[in-house]
């Protein structure tokens, strides 16, 4: 009897395993989905742009510190923690899931069988209503890798969480999972050029202990991503050795690995609605759409003309959500109406918000407008509570992007080295080493 009991319980539990992958399972190839960080149209009407049809305030963080790169150690005790907000005053089912990519973040050859380890779909189930806010809101959270899911290979992946009644995207947000097989050293300094030495940083590096995993031929077995600031639309790829030693592979160049070093990022502080912080100009309630909000002005933003590179503490482009008053950023805090302005004569060139704050994308709602009787350019965003860096960059028509301020040689910069083995036998890209350094010794 005790047996029969055990049998029934087994086939029940395999039963309601099944039941629930399959009844939630999300096409990861849909074509929808976008291999980026990105916010998708909760409304099915894509012409509906409205700030109440986008899930916010997207985070994927580190547990140990909030500002370092969403990177963990394949097999280790690392954990990383995504947020986000549906301006809602009503909860949803949720789910979540993961895509493997190659090293240029596109699909791997590899379903989800090779790379997960456990529920292939989880629903969220942490979740919190927003408490005396102006907008009402609910707050998603959940962290990986958990006891329902994990990893079994290195790489650049994306978690994509969906709504799984319509079987819609929601976000998607990249983060990487590393193996700590080669040492890497990177120096950051000022390019050998003379004539970019005053507007941009070199970046050597050199790896060693490449033996350890039998690497035979670097030129074309490794794949080598460097990147600034933990954005992605500024790389350089297809690193190739200058030199190659017994014990060690040099990356050693006088032009082909440099940056613009661009300059500190500007920023502004809403952790408090009742006082102003840095950058900020008015704060008030207003009725826009029909919604009672916070609507905030910040301080007109100059171009930096400057020949002389000033120093401010800076995120690197980042942002972190929090409250002055003694609340909880997670569900306490208010969302504002936050105006950007930039005094500058009109120009051919779109100009946008970026950085963290726009998923490091040109978005179309961060496109500034030109008030012909100010001379200035606006736009604004809908935001959170915290403190945030932002920067203006310029589209052209090719779509190719670039800053509005002067570049800096002093600039404090972040920049990651990515290593990725990739042997013609094997299926994806295998990322077996990271490499950081900063050019914070420049100034």
């Amino acid at each position: 009897m005790q047996n029969l009991k055990k049998l029934l319980y087994i086939i029940i539990s395999l039963y309601f395993v099944v039941f629930k992958v399959q009844s939630q399972s999300f096409n990861i190839y849909d074509e929808k989905i976008k291999l980026k960080d990105h916010n998708y149209n909760l409304s099915q009407n894509q012409n509906n742009n409205n700030y109440y049809n986008y899930c916010k305030t997207v985070k994927i963080e580190n547990n140990i510190n909030e500002l370092l790169d969403p990177i963990i150690k394949l097999k280790s005790s690392e954990i990383l923690r995504v947020s986000f907000d549906i301006l809602s005053n009503e909860s949803h089912n949720y789910a979540y899931t993961f895509i493997h990519c190659d090293s240029e973040w596109d699909y791997s050859d590899i379903p989800q069988s090779e790379y997960l380890n456990g529920f292939y779909d989880n629903y969220i189930t942490n979740y919190t209503y927003s408490f005396n806010t102006l907008s009402s809101y609910c707050h998603y959270e959940f962290s990986f890798p958990n006891e329902n899911v994990n990893f079994t290979k290195s790489g650049n992946y994306i978690v994509l969480i969906y709504d799984d009644a319509n079987q819609i995207p929601i976000a998607t947000k990249r983060f990487i999972i590393h193996e700590d097989i080669l040492s890497i050293q990177v120096d950051v300094k000022q390019t050998s050029l003379a004539r970019d030495r005053e507007t941009k940083q070199e970046v050597d590096f050199y790896i060693t202990n490449h033996n350890a995993i039998g690497i035979t031929n670097p030129h074309n077995e490794l794949k080598i991503i460097i990147q600034k600031n933990d954005d992605w639309n500024d790389i350089i790829t297809n690193c190739k050795p200058s030199f190659i030693g017994k014990d060690i592979l040099e990356y050693d160049y006088q032009d082909e690995i440099s940056f613009l070093a661009g300059n500190e990022y500007r920023d502004f502080d809403i952790k408090s609605l009742r006082h102003y912080g840095k950058n900020i100009q008015s704060i008030e309630q207003q009725i826009i759409q029909d919604q009672k909000i916070y609507y905030v002005q910040l301080q007109q933003d100059l171009i930096s003309k400057s020949k002389e590179y000033e120093f401010k503490y800076d995120l690197n482009g980042k942002y972190v959500t929090s409250v002055s008053e003694n609340k909880n950023k997670n569900n306490e805090a208010e969302y504002a109406l936050v105006q950007f302005k930039l005094k500058t004569n009109k120009i051919d060139k779109d100009i946008f918000i970026y950085g963290e704050l726009t998923n490091w994308d040109v978005l179309p709602e961060a496109k500034m407008n030109y008030n012909d009787t100010n001379q200035e350019y606006y736009g604004f965003l809908f935001l959170k509570q915290g403190y945030y860096n932002y920067q203006f960059i310029q589209q052209d028509n090719n779509k190719s992007i670039s800053y509005l301020d002067l570049d800096y040689k002093e600039t404090r910069n972040q920049y990651s080295v990515y290593v990725y083995f990739s042997p013609i036998w094997s299926n994806y890209d295998r990322l077996i080493g990271i490499g950081k350094s900063t050019s914070n010794g420049l100034n």
